[in-house]
């Protein structure tokens, strides 16, 4: 069973950060949201945050296999994917070796060429992209 969830929070929606309060409250499961900068929101049992300059490498270094990722960004997950570590983005996408490799590439690509590419929710989109996180977020952590 997963007793940890680390969340690459810079740029996690804050719904799904509320949600994964919420999820962790009736769990013995700790909830480490992890920063370049000071998160404003409340912090209820079994949630943690840390201010870290390195977040990816802070993550790295704490994560283990009874622990999950959330975070955008594939160059990060590649690593945790290489640690054998469950990783689901805040849209409610499940990295495995099967898609990883696509995205690792197109991830590099954009990083050759300099293109930046911000992800953020719409209140049109919110609501499938909210339920589709919930639904997969279920599947990872409980199988």
């Amino acid at each position: 069973m997963l007793n940890k969830i680390f969340v690459d929070a810079d740029s996690c929606n804050l719904e799904i950060i509320k949600f994964l309060q919420n999820f962790v409250l009736s769990r013995n499961v700790e909830l480490i949201l992890v920063a370049n900068r000071k998160l404003k929101l409340k912090i209820c049992k079994n949630t943690f945050v840390k201010v870290v300059s390195d977040v990816d490498s802070f993550i790295l270094e704490l994560v283990d296999k009874n622990s999950m990722v959330i975070t955008r960004d594939i160059l990060f997950v590649k690593s945790l994917l290489d640690c054998q570590i469950k990783v689901m983005n805040d849209e409610g996408q499940i990295f495995d070796r099967n898609n990883i490799s696509y995205l690792h590439f197109r991830a590099k690509l954009n990083v050759n060429l300099d293109i930046k590419i911000r992800k953020s929710f719409y209140k049109e989109t919110n609501k499938i992209k909210y339920s589709n996180f919930t639904m997969n977020f279920h599947r990872l952590f409980f199988n």
